[in-house]
């Protein structure tokens, strides 16, 4: 990558990250073996929003099963480079 396009690249990292993302997906029972997604967004995808070149933000998992005790839920997610990143949570 040569500089100019390197200083924008920055300039996006900077001011707006998310733009970065192709892909995201949740799986809201996550046993730590098998990532099971059940809610995705990515770019060009218009279901969740009208903008075909930007994922969503904010997902919003409803009519999941009640769980005793808590839930552990992991989001993967590719950026538009092809890297992956994983984020793991108890939530209550």
């Amino acid at each position: 990558m040569d500089d100019t396009n390197r200083q924008k690249l920055q300039k996006i990292v900077n001011s707006d990250p998310m733009a970065l993302i192709e892909y995201w997906s949740v799986d809201p029972d996550y046993d730590g073996h098998v990532f099971r997604s059940i809610w995705q967004d990515y770019r060009g995808n218009t279901e969740n929003d009208d903008d075909p070149y930007r994922v969503v933000t904010i997902a919003s998992l409803t009519d999941l099963p009640v769980k005793d005790g808590p839930r552990r839920v992991c989001i993967r997610v590719v950026d538009v480079f092809g890297f992956e990143a994983e984020a793991i949570a108890e939530v209550a």
